[in-house]
């Protein structure tokens, strides 16, 4: 008994596109709101402190990324004041940290 399924050649298959193209949309983080833009030292240090400038109804929302250094850096306590960042060794150099309030 012959197959009736067909075997498609991926190599083969034409993508079409459709006729109209979308433009895309681009969004901004944190919109209306400014963020508040720090850089910690470490001195041969595992782990720092930094209080906001800022005053925050709610915990805020922080990013970090060490600069050019192979170390994990994490967040060990955040209030609505003050945070904390650890590190996975002690290492001298810099933390750059991102403050955004939470939006409601």
């Amino acid at each position: 008994m012959a197959s009736s399924k067909k075997k498609l050649d991926a190599n083969r298959v034409r993508y079409v596109y459709p006729l109209l193209r979308k433009e895309p949309r681009f969004g901004e983080i944190g919109s209306g709101t400014n963020a508040e833009v720090a850089i910690i030292d470490f001195n041969n240090q595992e782990s720092n402190s930094y209080t906001f400038l800022e005053t925050y109804d709610q915990i805020p929302v922080c990013v970090i990324s060490p600069e050019d250094e192979n170390v994990n850096v994490y967040i060990t306590s955040l209030t609505t004041s003050a945070i904390t960042i650890s590190a996975s060794s002690a290492f001298t150099g810099k933390v750059h940290l991102h403050i955004y309030p939470q939006e409601t």
